[in-house]
């Protein structure tokens, strides 16, 4: 297999692994999260309505504003690299500036519509 290739496959390969793995980690809290519950019902345990609603709020009431701040941030550490590398007066640099600007709009946009469900649908304790 060429090198070429190589590079481009691992990091899609990379990005797979990562979703994967949060999704996976992310299912299990819910499971054991669902399993106290039941074990909880089984037990006896008098259940409040408070409760009730803190055991089915898995996510941290703040997630959504610290995902959309880590990804302005990644979209932000994009916008440096591509200011770093359009310092350089090689045109084949300045060519390479626009690409890393469009892909550093990826997480912005993703960050962004975090930032907006944090603060429009978001609880207002």
């Amino acid at each position: 297999m060429e090198e070429s290739i190589v590079i481009p496959l691992g990091l899609f390969a990379m990005v797979t692994l990562i979703v994967w793995m949060f999704q996976f980690f992310a299912a299990r809290k819910r499971v054991e999260a669902f399993q106290t519950l039941r074990l909880a019902i089984e037990k006896g345990q008098p259940l409040t309505p408070e409760s009730l609603a803190a055991m089915s709020r898995i996510a941290p009431a703040k997630a959504d504003l610290r995902r959309g701040i880590i990804f302005v941030a990644i979209a932000a550490a994009f916008a440096a690299l591509a200011g770093i590398i359009g310092i350089g007066t090689n045109s084949e640099a300045q060519e390479a500036v626009r690409p890393i600007l469009g892909v550093g709009v990826f997480p912005l946009s993703i960050g962004l519509a975090f930032l907006g469900l944090h603060f429009f649908a978001g609880d207002k304790n």
